[in-house]
């Protein structure tokens, strides 16, 4: 059963928030499509664990931006969201523009975070191997470089379980891309690379081998500067791996869940 509320935040704000499944609290920070009813990776999840999914600024309504002027703000966003939910020393599993929130918000605030999974994660950068400019390229191109086999499965083709009425997707869409753009634009790295050495969660780095939007040499970037962190890097699977790999994906995800601290 998928239950969604409005958590109320200090200074008026509000974020929406859905639950899913029961067991031990896992929280998921999703990828640039957002939350969906019938995400196949939330619905994995939930067969183990309570899954907690806030939904980032912006997604629902582009003026939840104005507050939020750099990536520092938006760490702690999701700081003042863990405390109202009463949540301390959390699993946090996150996807692309979810995973750079997550590696920020266990950078800024190291004590929230206890587990950490980093699946397809941007934020950083090098000069040699530099992560896709997608807002250089037109919409219609961008699922080829997402998607191993160049265009999403049908489920995630509809932006958010929004009704089937093209405005609306186009609408979504528009909000996802200049969330997402806000805090990426012009490159990803603002600065992550010099606050990783202060993640103290036990991290595990997931890439897909194909990735185009960010190479998957990048795994060994956040690995390498994030102490004691493990890395997988799954073939056959490009940015969305945990939607094209989703059982590899929740076999590791357990597997690093289920370590002795």
């Amino acid at each position: 059963m998928f239950h969604s509320e409005l958590l109320e935040l200090s200074g008026d704000r509000r974020v929406q928030v859905h639950r899913a499944g029961q067991g031990p609290t896992v929280v998921w920070l999703h990828g640039p499509h957002g939350v969906r009813k019938n995400d196949p990776v939330i619905a994995e999840l939930a067969k183990r664990y309570t899954v907690v999914a806030p939904v980032a600024p912006g997604f629902n309504d582009v003026d939840e931006l104005d507050d939020i002027r750099d990536v520092h703000d938006l760490a702690l966003h999701y700081d003042d969201v863990l405390e109202a939910l009463r949540l301390d020393g959390v699993a946090l599993i996150s996807h692309s523009f979810g995973a750079m929130i997550a590696a920020e918000l266990a950078a800024h605030v190291p004590k929230r975070v206890a587990r950490l999974v980093l699946l397809s994660p941007f934020g950083l950068w090098r000069d040699d191997r530099p992560v896709v400019d997608l807002f250089a390229r037109p919409y219609a191109t961008i699922d080829r470089i997402l998607w191993k086999a160049g265009e999403p499965p049908a489920f995630m083709t509809d932006p958010a379980n929004f009704p089937n009425d093209p405005v609306e997707k186009a609408v979504s869409l528009v909000q996802a891309m200049t969330s997402v753009a806000k805090f990426i634009w012009p490159i990803p790295d603002k600065g992550l690379r010099r606050r990783l050495h202060r993640v103290s969660a036990r991290t595990l780095v997931v890439f897909g081998a194909d990735d185009a939007f960010v190479p998957a040499i990048y795994a060994d970037e956040f690995a390498n500067a994030i102490t004691g962190a493990r890395k997988a890097v799954i073939p056959d699977a490009a940015h969305m791996v945990p939607y094209e790999q989703t059982s590899e994906v929740m076999r590791l995800i357990n597997g690093h869940l289920g370590d002795s601290p």
